[in-house]
């Protein structure tokens, strides 16, 4: 955590997005309990190709100055068969540091033991177009915690995918996705995407820095950002996300408040989570 806030601030005003090169390092775990031991063997192989995908994938051009780590597990439950083709149905689940967590549970993909795993693909790969989806969702959430919006151009790519999935012959379960990247980046989740790099921001002046009137306005940043979301859209799916990934650790935010101001809107706009709220201290200038 601290690492990851020393160089939001390092680049703070410094780098545009477009600078910015990524590097993704997973842990990958493919499970497959209901299978014959026949196809498992098929699959042996397949989380260590997946690990070197997205590892020595090169996810930009530019400077590799950030590097995301994350964990991803496939549970591969059944297959199908289309005319002579095997079809494998799983559930994915992917998270990130930052809690940019995904579960998905209608993932259809091929896969032919020996295969390449090609970066530039003509044509739609079911397996691989559904791994570069959610390695850009990832990356586009975790780069919107470095600078204001800077995840954009990922999810633009997020969306193409699942644009072209819906298109192709493996649709299953590509409308949700192109569903989940639109919610994301429509006009009233903004807030909350900016709230992620205020929320950063605070815990360095917070915890680093110790600078009270930086983190108080950057704490009261996010607050009203998340208030924002949580009025016009109080049942999303991206702001219950945020919720549950950072609630445990969200007191730290208002220790140099003078008020609960803040700590009271957490508790209006996210009552779930309202007895850890309740325990936030403040300690106003120190």
């Amino acid at each position: 955590m601290k690492s990851k806030i020393l160089l939001v601030m390092s680049l703070l005003g410094v780098l545009s997005a477009d600078l910015w090169g990524q590097q993704l390092q997973c842990q990958i775990q493919v499970e497959m309990p209901r299978l014959q031991p026949r196809d498992q063997e098929e699959l042996s192989d397949l989380g260590q190709k997946l690990t070197d995908y997205l590892t020595n994938n090169n996810w930009s051009e530019t400077n590799k100055d950030i590097l995301i780590t994350s964990n991803l597990n496939l549970i591969i439950q059944t297959i199908t068969y289309s005319g002579s083709e095997k079809r494998y149905l799983a559930q994915f689940l992917i998270s990130s540091s930052s809690g940019e967590n995904f579960y998905d549970q209608n993932c259809e993909f091929t896969y032919i033991p020996g295969q390449a795993f090609e970066y530039f693909r003509t044509s739609f790969d079911p397996l691989l177009d559904l791994i570069d989806f959610y390695a850009f969702m990832v990356i586009a959430g975790e780069l919107d915690t470095y600078d204001l919006l800077a995840g954009t151009s990922f999810y633009n790519k997020a969306q193409d995918i699942a644009n072209r999935g819906q298109l192709s012959n493996y649709a299953t379960g590509w409308k949700s996705r192109l569903d989940e990247v639109i919610l994301i980046t429509d006009a009233d989740h903004i807030p909350l995407r900016e709230a992620k790099y205020y929320y950063y921001a605070a815990l360095y002046y917070v915890e680093k820095e110790k600078n009270a009137e930086n983190a108080q306005q950057y704490a009261k940043g996010v607050v009203d950002r998340l208030r924002n979301v949580a009025t016009k859209r109080p049942n999303s799916k991206a702001l219950k996300r945020f919720f549950d990934s950072h609630y445990q650790e969200i007191c730290t935010l208002f220790e140099y408040d003078l008020n609960r101001d803040n700590i009271n809107t957490m508790i209006d706009i996210n009552p779930t989570h309202s007895d850890v709220y309740r325990k936030c201290e403040i300690g106003g200038f120190r």
